[in-house]
């Protein structure tokens, strides 16, 4: 019994392994992210999202498609400017199937003292090209500091 469970225990950290080129997609995709938001150029996060992902707000309000994603992007670009400083910290990840789901945390630090913090829940999907995309994006809503 004792032999099972330490079996088990030392195994479980294999499966939460995602493909290599699951990792170098989902780096890259947070990245563009980053490099979106200090530089304005948001080309490469745009393409990291599947043509019909759906993209969702801590408010539960969501965007379909990468045209969508595309314009809230240039809206919040325009109306908040390039970040001092950004960044995407992620907490973990595991692999389901054609899916990959990764939790974390993001930021972004604005000249004017407006922050973007939170943190999300990302499904990325393997897509018929052998690339990872962005399929559903959720941003979590803060603590309920009441509690």
């Amino acid at each position: 019994m004792k032999t099972t469970l330490l079996l088990l225990l030392f195994s479980l950290p294999a499966l939460a392994q995602i493909p290599p080129t699951a990792r170098r997609d989902i780096d890259a995709g947070n990245q563009a992210w980053v490099d979106a938001m200090k530089t304005g150029n948001i080309a490469a996060v745009v393409a990291s999202y599947a043509g019909d992902a759906l993209d969702c707000g801590p408010t539960g309000d969501c965007i379909r498609g990468r045209a969508a994603y595309e314009q809230k992007m240039k809206d919040r670009i325009a109306t908040l400017g390039h970040a001092r400083s950004a960044s995407v910290h992620t907490a973990g990840s595991t692999q389901q199937g054609d899916f990959v789901y990764e939790w974390g945390s993001a930021r972004a630090e604005f000249a004017n003292g407006k922050n973007i913090e939170g943190r999300y829940l990302t499904a990325w999907q393997r897509q018929p090209d052998g690339h990872w995309r962005i399929f559903r994006n959720l941003s979590i809503p803060p603590d309920n500091k009441s509690r």
